[in-house]
């Protein structure tokens, strides 16, 4: 968008800065950002934000400024319309409109021109002037954001109807060679006889307005963003009106941008008004409420404000706001009820009304870090094995298209052919979710040998989604999985040697060193893994379940070949496996985050005698299997050899440490409990020759 500084400060009175460096900056901290300055400063190209439809005209810009600098927007003239009966027959029948105005106006000569200083804003902007209907309207949404159009009445056929479109319409959209096929749905306002226009998008060519058109409806309205947006895309059509459209348009001004419309045609180009405005809609004002607490604003800014100055800050913006004390309670504006919600969208407003340079600077509190997870320690500790095994860690797309699961899958009754689906999806080729990872990791392996990679080891940490009604969320069930692939040889090759291919008795050797690595027994049975879906795509002769007891937990083997060949892989025999996560999280041994006791720890020490062929760990194992749950921790503090009876020895001293978190244990509980395992280690290991030393 181009603005001109010289018309910006007819909206902002004279708190605008002269200077064209310092007004930049000052619309680049209030989130105008400017892209570049021209003549000399007297205009701007600004980019602005998305999601604020608001900010693209002047009166929206000026808003952002006046929170900022104080003041009020002052908005140019326009015309007090009557509201009555409609000069044609309106007819509303989708709540996708949610207001819809018409006026009717008799001109004589619509291809005059505009005052050169009515125009000057359009010209900045970098719009041409085309006749006087074309710029009054292109006017009235450059200064208010408010989209309007003008109809050639003469060729309306009986009224106006503001409908969603049917299946096979089609309409001839302005500046379109031809007809084009309407999408089933979209917002059209149409006659008895033809589409006049697609809401919110564009005219058509059958009821423009030309250089002999001497009577006019006005049209002015607000419909549904997303509408819109769809429309637009499906069409692809994109023009002021549905920049302004899709991003949520302010239902409370389509009679001010009439009334603009209006005001600079009788004004300038000898229009009259026939009648009164016609309006159909039945939105109403939310009149959305939010519950502010001063004292979180000060807290969330780390800025002293009062309820004062919080309540004047949001009023320029245009909210009401009425104070009780720390709490306000503040309206929303229909222009932000797309964007503010949530007071946390209010602390925003008053951040850039004081100015985020403005601001404290500090450093966050500082908080005492926990120990990673048991699902944390499951992914590190699998992850580490896999890199010191030469796998690369992958992401892939959590979604895919059809033609994936149609060349993967051996039949059209296989159980993976069930996905969840995503609805009026913008790209086929991701509209379904990911229900398995093979088919990725082929395509995967594929890229790689085209580029020449022959030496392909991948693994991902991912989730699947399954089709299931009978879900938490009603919908699907996720499985968190990971995955490796394995292609080419087991090693490197070298001169020594030449290293045999990567087959499944590699992938054999990674799970029993994931095994070991996690504590977990895994096993492998050829038994059960057809019933898995995954091992199903797997070689009927080359394939293993992997077992947790009696539990499923994964699969392993070579991909069955005609799998490989359906995703283009024709030489290759390549290897994979898959594991479940949260299976294998339950069986871990990982321990969660234990909170340290509130009260120090008692300690009692124990030493003991032990001959040469005794390790003091067979003491110290003794001792932490017949402890209480209460005993934190076991530390070996003193070595001291000497002889018994020409025998070498070892004194040895262990330190236990007892929690008293959960009651005050008296001496007499803990040197009892001390001496019971004394006596414990006695009746283990006395035979061994092990004495208690006291």
């Amino acid at each position: 968008m181009r603005i001109s500084a010289k018309h910006l400060r007819q909206y902002c009175s004279e708190r605008l800065p002269s200077d064209s460096h310092e007004l930049r900056e000052l619309l680049d901290d209030v989130g105008i950002e400017v892209k570049r300055v021209e003549n000399d400063g007297a205009a701007f190209a600004v980019e602005l934000l998305a999601n604020r439809g608001d900010h693209r005209c002047y009166a929206g810009v000026a808003r952002e400024v006046v929170g900022r600098v104080g003041g009020t927007v002052q908005t140019p003239a326009t015309a007090n319309l009557s509201i009555g009966d409609s000069p044609i027959p309106l007819r509303l029948e989708t709540d996708l409109c949610l207001v819809y105005t018409a006026t009717a106006i008799h001109i004589s000569q619509v291809e005059q021109s505009l005052p050169d200083d009515v125009l000057h804003p359009l010209i900045e902007a970098g719009l041409q002037p085309v006749n006087a209907a074309v710029d009054t309207t292109n006017l009235a949404n450059l200064e208010f954001g408010q989209p309007t159009h003008l109809f050639d009445a003469d060729t309306i056929v009986g009224g106006i109807t503001i409908r969603e479109s049917k299946k096979g319409e089609t309409a001839w959209p302005l500046f379109s060679e031809k007809r084009v096929l309407v999408p089933e749905g979209a917002i059209v306002i149409a006659d008895d006889e033809k589409i006049l226009a697609i809401a919110g998008v564009i005219g058509c060519e059958e009821s423009k307005v030309t250089d002999t058109t001497t009577k006019m409806l006005l049209e002015s309205a607000c419909f549904d963003p997303v509408a819109v947006r769809k429309a637009g895309r499906a069409l692809n059509i994109h023009t002021d009106s549905s920049a302004r459209f899709e991003r949520g348009s302010d239902p409370s001004l389509p009679l001010i941008g009439a009334g603009r419309v209006v005001h600079l045609l009788e004004a300038h180009a000898g229009a009259t008004r026939v009648g009164s405005t016609g309006v159909v809609g039945h939105w109403k004002d939310p009149l959305r409420q939010i519950e502010l607490s001063v004292r979180r604003v000060q807290t969330y800014l780390n800025h002293n404000l009062d309820a004062a100055e919080c309540q004047e800050r949001l009023e320029r913006y245009g909210f009401q706001v009425q104070s009780d004390g720390d709490q306000l309670n503040v309206i929303v504006p229909p222009g932000r009820l797309w964007d503010v919600e949530h007071p946390e969208d209010l602390f925003e407003e008053i951040a850039k009304s004081i100015g985020y340079n403005a601001l404290p600077e500090s450093m966050p509190s500082g908080t005492v870090g926990v120990l990673p997870s048991p699902m944390q320690q499951l992914r590190s500790t699998i992850e580490a094995v896999l890199l010191g095994a030469g796998f690369y860690e992958t992401i892939t797309d959590g979604f895919y298209g059809r033609s994936l699961p149609e060349r993967l899958l051996p039949n059209s009754d296989h159980h993976l052919q069930a996905h969840v689906e995503t609805l009026n999806s913008l790209d086929k080729g991701y509209s379904l979710l990911k229900n398995q990872c093979l088919g990725q990791a082929l395509l995967g392996l594929n890229s790689n040998i085209r580029m020449g990679v022959k030496q392909v080891r991948l693994f991902e940490f991912t989730r699947t989604f399954h089709p299931n009604p009978d879900a938490e969320n009603g919908l699907c069930t996720e499985r968190h999985v990971v995955w490796g692939l394995a292609h080419g040889s087991r090693r490197d090759p070298s001169w020594a040697d030449r290293s045999p291919a990567a087959d499944v008795w590699l992938l054999k050797g990674i799970i029993e060193e994931l095994s070991t690595a996690l504590g977990i027994p895994l096993r492998l049975s050829t038994d059960r893994a057809a019933s898995d879906p995954t091992g199903s795509l797997l070689h009927p002769y080359r394939r293993a379940a992997i077992l947790h007891g009696e539990a499923l937990v994964g699969v392993m083997g070579e991909v069955d070949p005609a799998r490989s060949l359906a995703l283009g892989l024709k030489k290759a025999r390549p290897c994979y496996f898959e594991l479940e996560l949260h299976q294998l999280n339950q069986q871990s041994g990982f321990n969660s985050f234990v909170a340290p006791s509130a009260r120090p720890l008692s300690t009692r020490s124990l030493a003991f005698s032990l001959p040469p062929h005794v390790e003091a760990s067979d003491v110290l194992e003794t001792l932490e299997q017949n402890g209480p749950n209460w005993l934190e921790n076991i530390q070996i503090t003193d070595l001291f050899e000497h002889e018994e009876e020409e025998v070498s020895m070892r004194a040895i001293t262990f330190v236990l440490h007892y929690r008293n978190d959960e009651s005050e244990r008296t001496t007499d509980e803990l040197n009892a409990e001390t001496e019971r395992l004394a006596e414990r280690v006695l009746a283990t290991l006395r035979s061994k020759g092990v004495r208690q030393r006291i």
